[in-house]
């Protein structure tokens, strides 16, 4: 059983989905899809329209997966802004980034009328507001680029009533947000409906990708073999350098308020400070208030030691800048993989037949997850598509090269914790509920306090390419600064590449992290694993 914190359950998973079961025997399909997630399950609805025999394998319980710990936007409005895209991309590579966005949520929209999936679906305005750190010239120039892609509705505005203090903004009509995971269900029930196998608690450990022995192996030992494989696991687990050089993983925080209805308006509104904020409402109809979600304060995983004052930034920010006051009624984080020049990463895995994979979702997963479904769809029937070529993992842009280089910087340099702990992550004292690193010789070792004072140690060496692992004190998990792979308190795999836990290992007594002098009773328990 893995450990999870309370603190990364979302507003969305109070909502009861369905219970899936785990994969019990070997199998033989024509598509096996790996993840269960918003890409996973849209590219599995698509091919199932099209005749196509699907098994899905999800590592997870239904519901637990990075499409749950969304704030539930759907914008066609990139947050790398289209003048950057223009400049990475040229112009007609900007302008598909658009309408394929555009489209990914018509698509949304259609899959929800035809299924009748009551997700709370809503289209409405989106706002973006000027940082006071960023030129004004900025709003102009961004409204420029997104007359030359042909995006003609988008203007700049006096900011509305509720936002006068934010000055300037420009609005994009036709966007949208609804409810994930009644969304997810009902694609599950569709799925399920025209025969297609999901499982869960069913984690891939190895795809192999052989011309006449191609199948996934899973950690029970059972083998899904499949003319075609999708790896729609957020970041590839069958990669375990390429792509991982071009995207950097991310945590972003989101919080709640419970607010009186109608007394904020119902949008989406975005900023250009970085890290940057975005607010929505959830409409409450059951009750006299609304949930406000307000999220931001980004940051590569594993590279902030102070998690829980991302919390505490935003609903700073909340009272300063919205003047919404009271206590938190959500929070929560999820895992945002940003790609080098703004676009995800979808079609053939490189070096590969008949294998694809999703990833970069660049914090629009849920619109780049359908777009994945499409693309995907149309490579395996080899039907022609302009965007197959705009979101090639393959692709390189020597536009995008800095930005590779100071990413994998800011990656290379935490391999440095192989020669020295960081200050504060060497804790003299251990509560429970808390983690620490030490050193062993040469060696790094993970140690965690249960509640029960039981100990548990495991090296610290990320399995995946051996990066060190941090302490994340708001979330309760040991989280890899290189690469982004997350493991529970306990050690088990949360979020990849890693495809592994973390290795356990004993701690000599001398090692022993001492426990606050209120638990001291309690000492002899700490011996053991």
């Amino acid at each position: 059983m893995i450990h999870r914190s309370q603190n990364s359950n979302s507003i969305w998973q109070k909502f009861e989905t369905s219970v899936l079961l785990p994969l019990g025997q070997d199998l033989r399909t024509d598509v096996c899809v790996v993840g269960g997630g918003i890409a996973g399950l849209t590219t599995a609805y698509l091919l199932l329209k099209n005749g196509f025999k699907v098994a899905v394998l999800e590592k997870e319980n239904f519901a637990l997966n990075e499409t749950a710990l969304t704030s539930g936007h759907l914008s066609s409005i990139l947050d790398e802004g289209f003048a950057k895209l223009i400049h990475q991309h040229g112009l007609k590579g900007a302008r598909l980034a658009y309408e394929s966005h555009c489209d990914a949520i018509d698509l949304i929209e259609k899959i929800i009328a035809e299924e009748s999936i009551a997700c709370d679906f809503h289209r409405l305005d989106g706002y973006l507001f000027l940082d006071s750190e960023t030129p004004s010239r900025y709003l102009e120039n961004e409204l420029e680029a997104c007359q030359q892609i042909g995006l003609k509705e988008a203007y700049i505005q006096a900011a509305p009533r509720y936002f006068a203090n934010f000055g300037p903004c420009i609005a994009f009509p036709n966007q949208a947000h609804f409810h994930p995971l009644k969304y997810m269900n009902g694609l599950l029930q569709a799925i399920q409906k025209m025969g297609g196998q999901v499982f869960g608690l069913t984690s891939a450990q190895e795809v192999v990708s052989g011309k006449k022995n191609r199948h996934v192996k899973t950690e029970s030992g059972y083998q899904v073999h499949a003319e075609h494989i999708v790896v729609a696991t957020n970041v590839p687990i069958n990669d375990r350098v390429f792509v991982h050089t071009k995207e950097s993983a991310y945590r972003s925080y989101v919080i709640g308020f419970q607010i009186p209805s109608d007394s904020f308006p119902d949008i989406l509104m975005w900023d250009t400070a970085s890290p940057y904020h975005y607010v929505r409402k959830v409409l409450e109809t059951e009750t006299k208030f609304d949930t406000l979600l307000i999220g931001g304060e980004d940051h590569r995983v594993g590279q902030e030691d102070l998690p829980e004052q991302c919390y505490e930034k935003l609903a700073e920010w909340a009272r300063v800048r919205l003047g919404i006051q009271g206590p938190l009624s959500e929070r929560w984080s999820g895992q945002i993989i940003e790609p080098i020049d703004g676009l995800a990463y979808i079609g053939k895995n490189p070096g590969d037949e008949n294998v694809y994979i999703v990833c970069g979702d660049s914090g629009h997963g849920l619109t780049h997850g359908t777009i994945a479904g499409i693309i995907i769809r149309d490579l395996i029937q080899h039907i022609e598509n302009e965007w197959i070529q705009l979101y090639d993992p393959a692709r390189i842009h020597w536009r995008a090269l800095p930005q590779m280089m100071q990413e994998n910087l800011k990656s290379f340099a935490q391999y440095e914790d192989h020669l020295h702990l960081r200050k504060e992550l060497r804790n003299e004292e251990l509560k429970p509920g808390e983690g620490t690193l030490v050193k062993q010789g040469l060696h790094e070792v993970a140690v965690y306090c249960d509640e029960a004072l039981q100990i548990h140690s495991f090296s610290a060496i990320c399995p995946h390419l051996g990066g060190v692992v941090h302490w994340n004190s708001a979330e309760k998990t040991w989280d890899c600064p290189c690469h982004g792979s997350r493991f529970a308190c306990t050690g088990e795999v949360l979020n990849g590449p890693a495809t592994t836990p973390l290795r356990l290992t004993e701690l000599p007594v001398q090692f022993l992290p001492q426990v606050k002098e209120d638990h001291a009773t309690s000492r002899r328990n700490l011996a053991g694993h």
